[in-house]
């Protein structure tokens, strides 16, 4: 099932940044935070405009059947059937208050970085198949739970969605080797603002001014404020996080090894298949010298299509996104333990003594 599409003008001016109202980054989190550890997903809208991409609002996929109530955990859910309804309900509802409803994307909640997968690129192949600057917004929560908040915004890259049409789909290493196509290319990242109101701007000033202790002395006050400094940046424990990344990185390491291992058992079947087609070939020519000498019809070598069948060569599909996984993991390894290294380092010679 597709995306409902809006007919958009032929030519669309690309956009090269993404401004979100801070109304729709507050419920976006809000939604992702509250039904992790489950993936779940939602629409944005907005307008496009001067090569900006303007997210003005963002509404929620209800559950589906069988995923709990904490979350949606099918990853393709904006294209299933239900979601489908319920999206050109919402809109038919928005557009009733004079809301912008310009569907530009879909958000959708990640652990640790984990978010390259197959459904990730159907749904942005369809997205982007109806309106070209369409995005996807990932929002980390675990990252966002430790700093500050972590989204970003992707689209799929144009040498990509060139591969995607010229293979069909299928990713044959002819293909990926034509478009030299890698797995950096897979995705595009763009610039992520975050955009204020005037309102929520005087609330941030309000939430940063101290609160004084002691009436009629202003030399004695405490900060009461939400966004008060606090020592846990000073806390010299090994990153759980981090530990959890370097599991993920072994487990994609070894998916990506087991997907060697299926090309590389086809690289051997493929080159058996070859050798017994050179064999039938030589042995086709050397029976048509003789069949020429008796003035007999001879055997044309491209006969070997109906004896023969070639493996068919898996999608280097798998193996792109894996190594896109791979290199988001490592990332956040160099992230993290950039972080620990430089704690442990500062106190190193405090432990000496000690020891």
């Amino acid at each position: 099932m597709a995306f409902p599409v809006t007919v958009l003008p032929e030519l669309t001016t690309p956009v090269y940044s993404v401004v979100i109202d801070s109304g729709v980054l507050l419920k976006l989190t809000r939604h992702t935070s509250e039904a992790f550890p489950a993936t779940v997903c939602g629409l944005i809208l907005g307008l496009d405009a001067n090569s900006v991409l303007q997210l003005t609002h963002a509404f929620p996929f209800p559950p589906s059947e069988g995923s709990g109530a904490s979350g949606n955990d099918d990853a393709s859910a904006p294209r299933s059937k239900a979601n489908v309804r319920y999206q050109a309900d919402m809109i038919r509802l928005l557009k009733e208050v004079n809301i912008e409803a310009n569907p530009v994307g879909y958000y959708i909640s990640s652990y640790l970085g984990g978010f390259f997968n197959q459904a990730l690129v159907d749904n942005l192949v369809a997205l982007q198949a109806a309106n070209p600057n369409s995005i996807v917004l990932v929002h980390d929560v675990t990252r966002s739970s430790q700093s500050s908040v972590s989204l970003k915004a992707y689209r799929l890259s144009a040498q990509f969605l060139a591969t995607n049409k010229s293979s069909g789909g299928k990713f044959s290493s002819e293909a990926v080797v034509k478009n030299n196509l890698t797995y950096v290319d897979i995705l595009e990242e763009l610039p992520v603002s975050i955009k204020n109101s005037h309102l929520g701007t005087a609330l941030l000033h309000h939430l940063d001014s101290p609160t004084f202790a002691t009436k009629g002395d202003p030399t004695s006050f405490i900060s009461t404020s939400a966004l008060a400094p606090n020592f846990d940046s000073l806390d010299l424990s090994i990153d759980p996080y981090l530990e959890k990344s370097v599991e993920f990185l072994l487990e994609s390491v070894d998916d990506y090894y087991s997907e060697q291992g299926t090309f590389n058992y086809f690289q051997r079947q493929l080159g058996r298949e070859q050798s017994k087609i050179q064999q039938w070939i030589q042995k086709t020519r050397s029976e048509n010298t003789l069949r020429e000498r008796a003035n007999l019809p001879t055997v044309s070598e491209e006969d070997w299509q109906k004896h023969f069948k070639l493996p068919t060569e898996p999608s280097r599909l798998d193996n792109l996104l894996i190594s896109a996984q791979i290199d988001q993991y490592c990332k956040q390894i160099e992230e993290y333990s950039s972080v620990v290294s430089s704690k442990m380092f500062a106190v190193q010679n405090s432990l000496d003594i000690h020891n």
